[in-house]
């Protein structure tokens, strides 16, 4: 009888410390998101992960969500889905010299549901002061500052211009009405 036991315990318990493992890293990625929001939205809150049963179940192709309140102001929460949030992650504990494109654009999920955070509410006004902030968040998550430009000029080229129209203005331009540091020779 006591031959199982010495079995049955490490089958049991290797696959407990590994899944409890897998949920600290994901609770210390949703932390470190979290300190990014905190710092574009100047005010405290959260930024959390879909998981894969919410994935299942989650009609919507949004990469991100921040519910605004009635009167106006945005919640104390944000929420990444599943895949751009797993692109995050793959960014955060990978090589920041040769991001993928998905992962470029899990940055700037983070980037513009913080500023929703911040209370910006206008997609297009949202989508403008989080590009040209990709390059600082980009290195808040590990990155260089030549990786953090890097990632911010492919996403102005490869991506910004294929967004719909929603999440486009003219004013988001080096010099146009949204050019967060205008006179500044660096866009975005």
């Amino acid at each position: 009888m006591g031959h199982r036991h010495t079995i049955l315990i490490p089958l049991l318990l290797v696959p407990a410390l590994f899944l409890g493992w897998q949920e600290w890293r994901f609770q210390a990625d949703q932390d470190q998101f979290s300190v990014v929001a905190v710092r574009i939205a100047d005010r405290e809150v959260r930024i959390e992960c879909q998981r894969f049963t919410g994935a299942l179940l989650d009609p919507t192709a949004e990469a991100g969500y921040v519910p605004f309140n009635a009167d106006g102001s945005p919640s104390d929460t944000g929420r990444l889905e599943r895949d751009a949030c797993n692109d995050l992650r793959d960014y955060v504990h990978g090589d920041k010299s040769n991001p993928t494109l998905e992962q470029i654009i899990g940055i700037q999920v983070l980037t513009h549901e913080s500023y929703h955070l911040a209370g910006i509410r206008t997609e297009s006004e949202t989508e403008c002061a989080s590009l040209q902030r990709l390059d600082d968040v980009a290195q808040w998550l590990g990155a260089t500052a030549d990786e953090g430009r890097s990632v911010a000029e492919r996403y102005y080229a490869e991506v910004y211009p294929r967004m719909p129209s929603a999440y486009r203005t003219a004013d988001c331009v080096d010099g146009g009405a949204l050019d967060a540091a205008p006179g500044d020779e660096t866009w975005p």
